[in-house]
């Protein structure tokens, strides 16, 4: 890292001086100057108007009217526009020329305030939405913000980021919905299911984003829509003339937070405590004679290992995009193409993403339009990251290569529980690559004998291809064979077929409808073939001759799904401030049993627009006031393919000692005939809101959604030859509170501060399960199993409940603990402690409360944004405070231990055996500076000597500070080994900065 920041910074050095030239410029070029002032009223009211914007046309000079609608701005005596513009009301340019005072008068602008956005099957103007769309929109963001990132903050939304190259992290939607099944969003891209990775869409094509939250505005889709839908629109053609646009940025990473390990120091003082603890000699000066000889080795010549930075790599972020666009009266057209580079903070650990698409409307006839949403990406995953595991665990003493640089199998030859967290990084040739060809082909007729009918057919073929091959080259330190290699093909293809008719008609002045009605299939089909190999004699071919391995074994497997689907809408307006939706779709899927292929899933919704009554006509501060409720059912597939079938697998034998092997059939899965999809009904109140002249608007939305029959695997008994059945059971809830806040909060002449705040708040809990009360205590069971409380969140963590550590003279120690062991809280006060005193300690997954803020600043051309998230009331599971063997040579978290002369009352000793195998909890509360982003956009006069249309550089910093109890690597993606996890999950989270540049011809 350290070689690369003074190249960084020269740059942003660089783009700095370009910064102040340009604010100088910009400066001087109107220093001959004379003062135009004026009034500006409305059309109804003679009164002036506050708060209009007025801009000298292609530069920042401005101003903005007072209370009284008067205004005064010196302009250049060149003359030139006033442009005088608000939000609710239409632009007016005027010219000029030698007037010194000009009074406009502005009208509401009507079709302003009726923003279009893209409901399921079609658009909508926003005052007639009935149903919970909450909006994402990147065609204002940064090129460096991922469409992952700009779901952060949106209200109901819950996006917790893994900071990892490639990987897409966790998104929920209001909440969790099911046991085990799929708790994900459906993803709709360009009107079509996608089935891709997210990061396989360049967020520069992205036009815009809108996530459907409740069961109006979800059950268009149907057995899908159960955890929400994200739609995702791409850009298409703005301009007449050809519009040419290059974006790029590049950046350097480092850890925004390191999890603190033992220090060598503090290494050899814990096996000094440990030996003390135990009853041991625990002698300083012969600390030798405590250790491995590699360590005491080590030790003596002064070498030690930081194993943090043994594995890091410096991150690196960059990437180029560049597209092309435009419309005429016959074709509207999108071209992109871009180049990503990412390496993450972990040796190996990277990505790089090529993208591709072309999107193209043509008119053939004034009633006929054709054309394609087309999209390609090509992601590059090569390379076996570093074990994060095995550094963590890795003596700080050890040794980690040989003189000849080639890594040791253990950096502590006696010590087998840690391996060296680069050795298989290093021996490994790893190429991991995926394709997505993701396409759209439609015709739209608008038919000239039915005013308002339309039909549109979507023809939707894609295809995905993925490989691993990985092969390990042989460690000329061992004396066995260590050599493997594999080969893993994925592909799979799928298609959709819409047939989709579309109404529009208005009766009079007070009666307004559109029906929408659809057909549609989907197929899907995918295969996967695994071959693998051991015992290479010769390496040279790697992975790509698996027939020269001593031990060969492969496997292939294959499904394909089918669905149906009918759909029908209706939209109607009533004096255009009464308004109803009602939906109904079914669907049928060969994934269900044959009892229950096809479910309907219907909803409704109304609004009503308050302010366009007569009494409010009085209420002048109030712009805006519209209250909506919902109520409808969407489903969840959850399952797999041929899971509600009885399944077979198969099982070769042999028979007799040197017998011949036999391939037999068994069978191995229970069906079941009713199995059906789970289905969430969800209730949703809401209010939008709009206030003096729209500078307060926000929505608030109370929401309480339930999902029965889940789809669960129970255990049966074993008697009946199998041991569980996939059925449909319980109830789970999910209600909550959502906020979204806008203010403008000063408009001044050259300074603007505009605020978003969002909240969130949202409380799961399993409703039942089973039904049974086999302990007659006249309450269902529990699921202790699983961790399935009656009354609590699904991912809810059953144990005892910590209560401080006991210490040295306390009379109340147990058999089987001593001073320095966990003490748990007796709560059944039997004087005992036993399993009854277990108890929902508290709950994971999903915290209580979200927020989100973010400030906007503008002065002049310049710009600043700040943006703040935090996530409030939830816990996890943090077992490395407890102590990894401190007599042997592994290494763990310095959090502190209990000893005899510092009688910690949150920290065990080190002799802790851990006897009511109780678990660690800590807080993953945070709050985050996620991301801060100063930019300067150059002004008309210098883009016209430049011979531009937009020029603008930016400097961004993410995860900048974050405040947390948590002592993991980051609280947000609950990094943490424990032995239930048994995985690598301890990556860092990235700190980021970058430098960017917009140039737009």
């Amino acid at each position: 890292m350290n070689a690369r920041l003074p190249h960084f910074r020269r740059r942003s050095i660089l783009m700095l001086i370009l910064l102040l030239g340009a604010f100088t410029i910009s400066n001087v070029s109107y220093a001959q100057q004379h003062a135009v002032k004026g009034k500006v009223t409305t059309g109804d009211d003679p009164m002036g108007l506050p708060g209009v914007n007025v801009l000298l046309k292609g530069t920042a000079i401005g101003a903005v009217t007072d209370i009284d609608g008067n205004y005064l701005i010196n302009v250049p005596d060149t003359g030139g526009i006033l442009v005088f513009s608000m939000i609710g009301f239409e632009s007016i340019e005027e010219e000029i020329g030698n007037r010194s005072e000009i009074n406009p008068v502005m009208r509401e602008d009507i079709a302003g305030l009726e923003e279009v956005v893209v409901v399921g099957y079609g658009t909508q103007v926003r005052r007639n939405i009935t149903g919970s769309i909450s909006s994402a929109d990147l065609s204002g963001s940064n090129d460096d913000v991922t469409v992952t990132e700009a779901m952060v903050g949106v209200p109901g939304v819950q996006f917790n980021e893994t900071g990892r190259p490639g990987q897409v992290g966790n998104i929920l939607i209001r909440g969790q919905n099911s046991l085990s099944g799929s708790n994900s969003p459906l993803i709709v891209l360009d009107g079509i299911i996608f089935g891709g990775n997210l990061n396989d869409i360049n967020p520069r094509d992205v036009k815009s984003m809108e996530i459907l939250k409740d069961a109006s505005s979800t059950a268009i889709y149907g057995s899908r829509a159960a955890n929400g839908v994200i739609l995702i629109t791409s850009k298409s053609g703005t301009t007449e003339t050809p519009s040419i646009s290059l974006n790029t940025y590049t950046g350097v990473s480092e850890w925004a937070s390191e999890l603190k390990l033992l220090s060598p120091d503090r290494y050899l003082q814990r096996r000094l405590d440990w030996r003390a603890q135990s009853g041991l000699a625990a002698d300083p000066n012969s600390i030798e004679n405590y250790i491995s000889s590699t360590e005491a080795e080590n030790y003596r010549n002064g070498n030690s290992i930081d194993p943090w930075r043994e594995i890091s790599q410096q991150g690196r972020s960059s990437a180029i995009d560049l597209n092309i666009s435009g419309r005429t009266k016959a074709m509207n057209y999108f071209v992109s193409a871009s180049v990503s580079d990412d390496k993450g903070l972990i040796h190996n650990d990277n990505q790089k993403r090529n993208t591709f698409r072309v999107n193209i409307t043509s008119t053939i006839k004034p009633w006929l339009q054709i054309g394609t949403n087309t999209m390609f990406s090509h992601r590059d995953l090569s390379g076996v990251s570093a074990s994060v595991r095995d550094a963590y665990r890795m003596s700080p003493l050890g040794t980690m290569y040989y003189d000849d640089g080639s890594p040791t199998q253990f950096p502590v030859p006696d010590e087998q529980a840690a391996g060296n967290p680069m050795r298989t990084s290093l021996l490994s040739d790893n190429e991991e690559i995926g394709e997505n060809l993701f396409s759209n082909f439609f015709a739209q007729i608008d038919a000239p004998f039915i005013e308002g009918l339309s039909y549109r057919v979507n023809f939707s073929p894609s295809y995905q291809w993925s490989h691993e091959y990985n092969f390990v080259h042989q460690d000329k330190n061992v004396s066995f064979n260590n050599t493997s290699a594999s080969k893993l093909n994925e592909r799979q293809y799928n298609w959709v077929l819409e047939n989709i008719l579309t109404y529009t008609k208005s009766i009079g002045e007070d009666h307004n409808f559109d029906l929408t009605l659809l057909l549609g299939r989907n197929h899907v089909e995918a295969e996967t073939t695994l071959a693998s190999g051991e015992q290479f004699n010769v390496d040279v071919l790697g992975f790509n001759n698996l027939g020269l391995g001593e031990i060969q074994r492969i496997s292939s497997s294959a499904y394909a799904v089918e669905m149906v689907s009918y759909m029908a809408r209706l939209n109607y307006q009533f004096k255009n401030r009464y308004l109803l939706t009602l939906t109904a779709r079914k669907d049928g899927s060969s994934v269900f049993s044959v009892n229950n292929k096809y479910a309907t899933f219907p909803s409704g919704s109304l609004a009503w627009i308050v302010t366009d009554e007569g009494f409010m006509s009085n209420l002048d501060f109030l712009d805006m006031l519209k209250l909506r409720a919902s109520y409808g059912a969407v489903g969840n597939q959850a399952i797999e393919p041929y899971q509600s079938l009885t399944l077979s697998s198969t099982q070769r034998y042999v028979f007799g000692d040197g017998g011949s092997s036999s391939l037999g059939v068994v069978t191995s899965t229970l069906g079941n005939d009713d199995l059906t999809w789970e289905t969430t009904k969800t209730a949703n109140f809401a209010m939008d809101f709009e206030f003096f002249q729209r500078r307060i608007a926000g929505t608030i939305e109370y929401y309480n959604s339930n999902t029965k029959n889940l789809l669960v695997r129970r255990n049966i008994p074993i008697m009946n030859g199998y041991t569980s059945i996939l059925t449909n059971v319980g109830e789970v809830n999910n209600r909550g509170i959502e906020l979204s806040l806008s203010t403008d909060n000063i408009r001044k002449e050259r300074f603007n501060w505009s605020t978003d705040f969002t909240f969130s708040h949202n409380k799961n809990e399993i409703v039942h399960l089973f039904k049974t009360d086999l302990n007659g205590d006249g309450r269902e069971d529990d699921n202790i199993a699983n961790s399935w409380f009656i009354g609590k969140p699904i991912n809810s963590y059953y144990d005892y409940a910590f209560d401080g550590i006991y210490q040295q003279g306390d009379e109340d120690i147990p058999a089987g603990s001593q001073a320095g062991f966990v003490r748990v809280k007796d709560l059944n006060g039997d004087g005992v402690i036993t399993p009854g005193d277990r108890t929902v300690v508290g709950s994971g997954n999903i915290p209580k409360y979200q927020f989100g803020l973010r400030n906007n600043f503008t002065y002049n051309n310049f710009s600043l944004s700040i943006f703040i998230n935090a996530m409030q009331g939830w816990i996890a599971p943090f077992n490395l405070i407890n102590p990894l063997v401190p007599g042997r040579s592994l290494n763990q978290l310095d959090a502190g231990w209990w000893t005899s002369d510092n009688q910690s009352n949150t920290r065990p000793s080190l002799v802790y055996s851990n006897p009511l195998q109780t678990n660690w909890y800590m807080s993953r509360d945070f709050v985050r500076l996620r991301d801060v982003t100063f930019s300067y956009d150059f002004n008309r006069a210098m883009l016209d000597k430049l011979k531009l249309s937009g020029l603008k550089i930016y400097v961004t910093g993410k995860n900048l500070a974050t405040l947390t109890d948590w002592l993991g690597t980051d609280p947000e993606n609950g990094g943490s080994y424990t032995s239930e996890q048994g995985s690598d999950n301890l990556y860092p989270m990235p700190k980021t900065f970058l430098v960017g540049l917009n140039v737009s011809f």
